[in-house]
């Protein structure tokens, strides 16, 4: 859950404690954040691990079961098809749900988020030296050093928003691709009358009255 940024006018009396306030706020909205992706990220880790491990078993297994059905009895070399659409079927299901992707997309976004705030926290220490007196460039006027510490809270913010909304529309973008493909393969491929008649004698939904 977002916090909710409760600054009022009469907070300004203290301008140095209501900008340190603001940054507090920034900082916590990016550790928010960043927290949200590494659980997000566990979750898919675990799931994408899970599938692709049985995947990989299952596909062994059909590729083992018809080549040890001559030697072992009991066996029905045509289990290995089974276990084969099996691991395709494992296969499909991450990557039309997008767990191996959302997992890698979790990571670039977290390092991302991380990146972010370590340079906006180095960009703040440099502003305290200035307003300390500290560096070369003379101390900013209380006004201006105040607009830009307000600069560097609002790029701050803005950067986790920019990124939220980028990472949003591009699990948009996945989730209607997977959706338009598992349609398009669920659909029977129709391109002429003859075509629409036959699937219907099959079944496909057609019938004679």
């Amino acid at each position: 859950m977002v916090e909710r940024l409760d600054i009022t006018a009469a907070d300004w009396a203290d301008p140095t404690g209501t900008v340190a306030k603001l940054r507090d706020w920034a900082e916590r909205r990016a550790l928010v954040t960043i927290d949200w992706y590494t659980r997000d990220k566990r979750s898919k880790r675990w799931f994408s691990r899970l599938l692709r491990a049985a995947a990989v078993f299952a596909a062994v297994a059909g590729g083992v079961l018809p080549l040890i059905s001559g030697t072992v009895s009991g066996i029905n070399p045509s289990l290995g098809y089974v276990f084969l659409a099996t691991a395709a079927g494992l296969v499909a299901f991450d990557h039309f749900f997008g767990l191996s992707s959302g997992w890698m997309r979790d990571i670039a976004a977290i390092q991302a988020l991380q990146g972010k705030l370590g340079r906006f926290q180095l960009d703040w220490t440099r502003w305290q030296a200035e307003q300390a007196g500290v560096l070369p460039a003379a101390p900013l006027p209380s006004a201006e050093g105040t607009a830009a510490a307000l600069d560097l809270i609002s790029a701050l913010v803005t950067a986790i928003a920019e990124l939220t909304e980028a990472e949003t529309a591009q699990w948009i973008i996945d989730f209607s691709t997977s959706v338009a493909a598992l349609r398009q393969q669920a659909s029977p491929a129709v391109t002429s009358a003859q075509d629409l008649l036959t699937w219907g004698e099959q079944g496909g939904g057609i019938s004679a009255g």
